[in-house]
């Protein structure tokens, strides 16, 4: 039945515009020279340039503005960060005119960001984008040892993607021709958590494909009720930021490498860990990837700044510097397995991770879950800073709330003071005992949460305030 299933699916792949064949490519363009990569990649920039300026209203006075268009055809990439970066209230307000006027020549559908931030965005996709990044996902997953049909299980989902046992006839088809079971990963109660390990031991999995806080947290879980699991061969994660002790929780558990992949839903798939776990690999032939200070220029490698996204295969409304709304950085050196594609060092958080005093000061939300690390009485938990000098901090208590508060006082004591010791004495610092903290509409987990200018992480570059 397994090689049945592949076989149909192949089928089906080839259908979709010959995925496994653009697999393959990808498969060999991976090993290029860095100078080949880089060749390449501009190439494959320069066409999305001419292209936005010919058919995307947007686009036509920007790059002319920028200097980036000459005579209609000629590109100079060394005015490519003077133009200015793309954000969701640009999508809002200028949505119509960021659109390709050669729309209906092309293949495309609607979608929207993932909304985590609170403020999704409509976003128009190229049908041809899509049928280029599935073969990136695709080769992510064969960088973990996982192949197409083989047994997963899908921790995944949310309010908008995920309805168990109510999709389509065509969904639940398409999952079967794929060996794939989902778990909704949107919220996850206890009796569900015992019902997904059973699953997990019944179906065995290769990978478990899952939102970094739902499979820590299902991880927990396991290693709390001394439950046994199945070691699947690979995990992958995504939705979130991999913190350090989250990873040791989940290999610790299921006995099985950990493989971090990165995107979003507005620009797909952009990087992912390969065996060696150095960092991750941005596809350089799908994604552009600029990693800036507050002012616009580029971080050196190892320097935290924001990442911005020019997705090189959607044109029917391209994003050209797109603003994620994430923190990274590169790496100081290449990844020991000779691929030439950029190397990520991490993906530490969204922009609004950061907390700041009035006196300017930043304290990035790292910090904040640092010192929440090994308090054996907390579940859940979530820093908010309600103002400069209020920081907020909700619980989800491993036990009775009158018991804990009695016996850890002097952990929640310290707590408050290296909170203060950052954000200043004069802090005031509350702790709010909840049954339970949701997740975004879009199924993530957020451990940090600044309510305070978020304007000011505005990055600036070229003509930026036009």
């Amino acid at each position: 039945m397994p090689s049945l299933k592949r076989f149909l699916w192949q089928i089906r792949l080839s259908l979709m515009g010959n995925v496994l064949k653009a697999l393959d490519e990808f498969k060999r363009l991976q090993w290029l020279k860095r100078e080949e990569m880089n060749a390449l990649q501009q190439d494959y920039l320069k066409n999305l340039l001419i292209h936005a300026y010919r058919h995307v209203p947007y686009y036509h006075k920007v790059l002319l503005k920028a200097g980036v268009i000459h005579n209609g055809h000629s590109v100079n990439l060394q005015n490519f960060s003077l133009i200015p970066l793309l954000d969701k209230g640009i999508i809002r307000d200028h949505y119509d005119e960021l659109k390709s006027d050669d729309l209906s020549n092309r293949k495309w559908y609607e979608n929207t960001s993932g909304g985590s931030t609170g403020e999704p965005v409509r976003l128009i996709q190229d049908l041809d984008s899509s049928k280029l990044l599935n073969p990136v996902v695709m080769l992510y997953d064969k960088w973990s040892g996982y192949s197409i049909c083989e047994r997963r299980i899908l921790l995944w989902g949310s309010e908008r993607d995920l309805f168990i046992g109510k999709e389509t006839l065509k969904i639940r088809l398409g999952r079967w021709l794929r060996n794939d079971i989902c778990l909704n990963a949107f919220r996850i109660t206890p009796e569900q958590m015992y019902a997904y390990v059973k699953c997990i031991n019944n179906f065995k999995p290769v990978q478990i494909l899952a939102y970094v806080a739902s499979i820590y947290e299902l991880s927990c879980f396991i290693e709390q009720e001394k439950l046994s699991i199945h070691s699947p061969k690979t995990i992958m994660v995504s939705a979130g930021v991999l913190h350090a002790h989250m990873r040791e929780t989940i290999e610790r558990v299921f006995k099985a490498p950990v493989f971090n992949r990165y995107g979003s839903r507005e620009v797909g798939p952009v990087a992912c860990e390969c065996n060696r776990h150095y960092g991750m690999h941005v596809s350089a032939l799908t994604h552009c990837v600029e990693i800036l200070r507050q002012d616009g220029s580029p971080c050196d490698p190892g320097e935290l700044g924001e990442i911005v996204v020019t997705l090189l295969t959607n044109f029917a409304m391209p994003l050209i510097r797109y603003r994620i709304g994430d923190i990274g950085a590169w790496s100081e050196k290449p990844c020991t397995c000779g691929r030439s594609w950029p190397l990520l060092k991490y993906v530490s958080g969204k922009m609004w991770d950061i907390f700041r005093t009035k006196g300017g000061t930043q304290a990035h939300g790292e910090f904040f879950i640092r010192i929440f690390y090994f308090q054996n009485w907390i579940k859940k938990f979530q820093v908010i800073q309600e103002d400069y000098d209020f920081i907020r901090v909700l619980i989800v208590p491993n036990g009775p709330v009158s018991k804990i508060q009695k016996v850890h006082m002097k952990e929640i004591d310290m707590i408050t003071e290296k909170i203060r010791f950052v954000m200043g004495h004069d802090c005031r610092v509350q702790f709010d005992f909840v049954e339970d903290i949701d997740p975004t509409a879009s199924g993530k987990y957020h451990y940090i949460v600044s309510k305070v200018s978020k304007e000011s992480t505005a990055v600036t570059a070229g003509n930026q305030k036009e």
